[in-house]
C-alpha cells in the first residue's frame, strides 16, 4: 500500500485538531473565491430548480445568472493575476469531447436541433466543469460543494414528501415538484451519486447537527426514491448501498453500525413502498404473458421499448461510426423512423446516446474520462497519508470512486451524457488530486496491481 510523504505543513479541518497551513503564493493564486461563491449559487439553482417550485423565479434565470458571474468573476482574477489556469488531465479530455461535439454539428441529420444542445446543455455543463477544475483547490470547498448538493437534494424532496398532494404524480408513481433530479431513474442515480458522500461527512465529524442532517437527507431520499417507482433507481441505490459499505464504512465500528441503520432504513422504506413499485419489480423476472395488471403491462412495455431503443441506437451507432447522428438528433432519427408520435423516446442509455449521436471517437473519450477518474480515485482511496488524522482526503477519494462506478452503472438506464452529474463528480475528483500533490508528495506511479479495490486502513480516533 502507498504511503503519502509530508510536503510541508498540513493543511486540515480545524474539527481534525489539526493547524492550518499558511497559504502558499500558489494557492492564493489558484483561490477564485467568488467564482467559487457564485459556482454554490448555481450549484444550489441547477439541483434544487427552485423555479419549478415557485414559478415567479423563472423569469430571474438564477442558473444564467450565476453561471454568468462566476464566469466573469473567473475572468476578473485571471486578468488581475490572482488566478492561473489549472488544465488537469479530465479537463482537456472534456475539451477534446467538446470539440468532437463541435465537429459533428455540420454532419447532424437535424443541424439547427445539435447547435441547440451544443450551445444550450452542452456548453453550460463545460462551463460549471471548468470553473469547478479551477476553483476547487481545499478540501473546504469540496466540503461546502457536497454540502450544496446534498441540502439542495434533501430540501426539494422533504417539501414534495410534505406536501405530496399539490405534487406531480405519474399515475401512482411520484414524480415530484422538480423537474431535474426528482424524475424516477435521474432521481435514482443522484441518491446514488450521494450517498458515499453522506457517509464520509458523517465519519469525518461527531457532531449531532451533522448527524441529523445526514440521516434526515438519506431518510427522505429512500423514501422519495421508493415512490417514485424506478426499478433501476432501486437497483443502483442497493449497489451504492453496498460500494459504500465496502469501500467507506467497513473500516470502523462506527462505520459498520452506520452501514446497519442506512440498510434499516432502506428495509423500513421498501416495507411501506407501494404496491406499484413491487409490481414493477416482479417484471424483471416475469414475461409479459404473467403481466395481470395495468402497471405490470406498462412496466413490461416499458423494458421492450428500451430493448427496442438500444438496438436501434446500437444501429445508428454502427452506421454512422465516426460523428454520429447529431447531438439530440436520436429522438428525432428514431422517431420518424418508427414513425409513431409515442416513438419519440431518448435512447435511455448514456453511453449509446453518445456513440449513436457523437460517434465512437467520442464514446472513447467519454468512457476514457470514466476510466481516468477511476484509476486516480482507487490509487488516491488507496493511500495512507503518514499523518492518520488527515483520512478525509483518502476516505472522499473513495466516495467519489463509488459515485462514479454508480453513475456509470446507473448510465445504462438513463440518458445523461451532456447533464450535470457526472461532471461534478469528475470536478471534485480533480479537485481531490490537486489537495493531494499541495499536501503531499503524490507518486506519479499507479501502485502495483492488487486484487482488492480498496485495502483497509485504520481510522484516526476523531473518524471512528
Amino acid at each position: 500500500m502507498q504511503h503519502f510523504n509530508h510536503g510541508g505543513s498540513f493543511a486540515t479541518k480545524p474539527e481534525l485538531g489539526l493547524k492550518r497551513p499558511a497559504q502558499s503564493q500558489s494557492d492564493r493564486k489558484s483561490s477564485g473565491r467568488w467564482t467559487f461563491f457564485f459556482l454554490l449559487l448555481f450549484t444550489v439553482a441547477v439541483y434544487a430548480r427552485p423555479q419549478d417550485i415557485f414559478p415567479s423565479l423563472d423569469a430571474l434565470h438564477l442558473p444564467l445568472v450565476f453561471g454568468i458571474c462566476s464566469g466573469a468573476a473567473f475572468l476578473a482574477a485571471v486578468f488581475s493575476g490572482s488566478t492561473s489556469l489549472y488544465f488537469p488531465r479530465e479537463l482537456q479530455i472534456v475539451l477534446f469531447l467538446t470539440l468532437w461535439y463541435l465537429l459533428g454539428i455540420p454532419f447532424a441529420v437535424w443541424k439547427s436541433g445539435s447547435l441547440q444542445m451544443f450551445s444550450q446543455i452542452w456548453l453550460k455543463t463545460l462551463l460549471a466543469f471548468f470553473l469547478l477544475s479551477q476553483t476547487l483547490v481545499s478540501l473546504k470547498r469540496i466540503r461546502f460543494l457536497v454540502w450544496a448538493v446534498i441540502l439542495s437534494e434533501f430540501s426539494v424532496t422533504a417539501m414534495t414528501l410534505a406536501d405530496r398532494q399539490h405534487a406531480n404524480w405519474r399515475g401512482e408513481r411520484l414524480f415530484g415538484f422538480n423537474q431535474g433530479i426528482l424524475g424516477w431513474n435521474y432521481f435514482g442515480i443522484a441518491v446514488a451519486m450521494t450517498i458515499p458522500y453522506l457517509a464520509v461527512l458523517f465519519l469525518s465529524r461527531r457532531s449531532f447537527v451533522r448527524a441529523a442532517l445526514v440521516f434526515g437527507a438519506c431518510s427522505s431520499l429512500m423514501w422519495m426514491l421508493v415512490l417514485t417507482g424506478s426499478r433501476s433507481g432501486l437497483i443502483i441505490v442497493t449497489l451504492s448501498i453496498i460500494l459504500t459499505f465496502v469501500l467507506i464504512l467497513r473500516h470502523s465500528s462506527r462505520g459498520r453500525i452506520t452501514s446497519f441503520v442506512v440498510a434499516a432504513i432502506l428495509l423500513i422504506t421498501l416495507t411501506q413502498a407501494p404496491q406499484v413499485l413491487w409490481t414493477r419489480l416482479e417484471t424483471l423476472w416475469t414475461s409479459s404473458d404473467v403481466a395481470a395488471n395495468q402497471i405490470a403491462a406498462s412496466a413490461e412495455e416499458s423494458t421492450q421499448d428500451r430493448t427496442a431503443l438500444l438496438q436501434r441506437a446500437v444501429r445508428y451507432t454502427l452506421e454512422h461510426p465516426l460523428l454520429g447522428l447529431g447531438l439530440g438528433n436520436f429522438i428525432v432519427t428514431s422517431g420518424t423512423e418508427v414513425g409513431r408520435a409515442s416513438a419519440w423516446h431518448v435512447t435511455h442509455n448514456t453511453f449509446t446516446e453518445v456513440s449513436s449521436e457523437a460517434g465512437i471517437p467520442a464514446l472513447c473519450l467519454f468512457a476514457g474520462l470514466l476510466v481516468v477518474a477511476i484509476r486516480n480515485m482507487r490509487r488516491l482511496g488507496n493511500s495512507v497519508p503518514a499523518d492518520p488524522r488527515l483520512l478525509e482526503l483518502p476516505l472522499m477519494a473513495r466516495a467519489t470512486l463509488a459515485s462514479v462506478v454508480c453513475f456509470a452503472f446507473g448510465g445504462l438506464f438513463a440518458n445523461l451524457a451532456y447533464d450535470y452529474y457526472i461532471f461534478y463528480a469528475i470536478a471534485i475528483a480533480v479537485g481531490l488530486q490537486r489537495v493531494a500533490r499541495r499536501l503531499y508528495s503524490v507518486p506519479s506511479k499507479a501502485p502495483e496491481k492488487s486484487t482488492r479495490i480498496a485495502q483497509p486502513f485504520p481510522l484516526a480516533p476523531a473518524l471512528r
